[in-house]
């Protein structure tokens, strides 16, 4: 079995089902393929998956964010070869998204190999450009919602919410945790600048761009760039503001916690304001599209979440573990 890691969410999704294809079938051989150079998801993986016998492998990704498209001509070509080797001999591959995961995908799709993409939870009304794009090749699709099934009339299978398993006991630890993937969070991180906040203790996961910028501004709070392991922090969270992401999933179905979801206009990529409106809706989460000019807005959504519950759908990653499963076995072939 391949699981194709691509980065950020991708990569929560390929450890969840990893964790749960091994406890549905111990012994099983898997292989990960992480982005070349993306040392933040090799170390999420060997955090999440050391001792469980999963081996890692790389290939090249074809297009980083914030790029231009031409870049994809330069690097496709050495992509496709990469991917053509890993996908000998594996009798499935479990895509996650991100043009990463295009090119062994069209290599293990070119073998006859089955392919399941798993579609984001935030692409309610459309597509996302990967996963319809194999899909329309052959891919089936891994849908994490019933609504989703309306973009995927064939080859679709509702599994539900994919996230990993909990590893800490859930505590109040008396902080709020803000957590907003590589990239960070332009509108929030100004608006936590200007005031928003203030009357709160700060974990601040800030990405690569804005942890100095933070420490500066914010000098009481913990802030960092990355933390391999952030299910410690979200264990230990009152509650967790994050952009439209698997942090919101991963808090409040893993750890039952509060969740404000932050939406970031900035990274359309991760699914639009009303795949964001609608996760908040079905999961009783806060939101907020964050203003600067108005830090106070922010302290009274959080204000107001502090005291909800979030919604649960079960365990996704188990249920989308056992129709790849089934499938390879034969069983899914007939019904699909």
């Amino acid at each position: 079995m391949a699981l194709v890691a691509s980065g950020g969410g991708h990569t929560s999704f390929a450890v969840a089902l990893a964790e749960r294809l091994l406890d549905l079938e111990p012994g099983l051989e898997i292989e990960v393929i992480a982005p070349a150079g993306d040392t933040n998801t090799l170390r999420r993986l060997a955090s999440r998956l050391r001792g469980r016998g999963v081996r890692v492998s790389t290939s090249p990704k074809p297009l980083h964010p914030q790029e231009r498209l031409y870049r994809v001509l330069t690097r496709a070509p050495h992509a496709l070869v990469k991917a053509s080797a890993l996908a000998r001999g594996v009798d499935a591959l479990v895509c996650t998204g991100s043009n990463h995961s295009v090119p062994p995908s069209l290599a293990a799709l070119a073998r006859g190999v089955p392919v399941f993409c798993v579609e984001d939870p935030y692409r309610v009304f459309e597509k996302s450009r990967s996963v319809g794009l194999l899909h329309g090749l052959g891919a089936y699709a891994l849908l994490q919602w019933e609504e989703q099934l309306r973009l995927y009339r064939s080859r679709g299978f509702y599994v539900g919410l994919i996230y990993e398993k909990p590893v800490y006991k859930p505590e109040r630890g008396g902080y709020v945790l803000v957590t907003t993937g590589t990239m960070g969070h332009r509108l929030l991180f100004r608006t936590i600048a200007r005031g928003g906040l203030r009357g709160y203790r700060l974990v601040i996961q800030a990405g690569k761009y804005w942890a100095e910028y933070l420490k500066r501004r914010l000098p009481g709070s913990v802030v960092f760039d990355y933390d391999p392991d952030i299910d410690k922090w979200i264990a230990g969270a009152d509650l967790v503001i994050t952009h439209q992401g698997i942090a919101a999933i991963q808090a409040s179905q893993a750890y039952g916690k509060p969740v404000v979801i932050a939406f970031n206009p900035d990274i359309p990529l991760a699914g639009g304001r009303a795949g964001a409106e609608f996760v908040a809706r079905k999961l009783n989460l806060g939101y907020i599209t964050p203003d600067p000019g108005d830090p106070s807005q922010l302290d009274r959504v959080v204000e107001e979440t502090l005291s909800k519950r979030p919604a649960t759908f079960g365990d996704g990653a188990a249920r989308a573990s056992k129709v790849v499963l089934d499938f390879v076995k034969g069983a899914g072939r007939r019904v699909a």
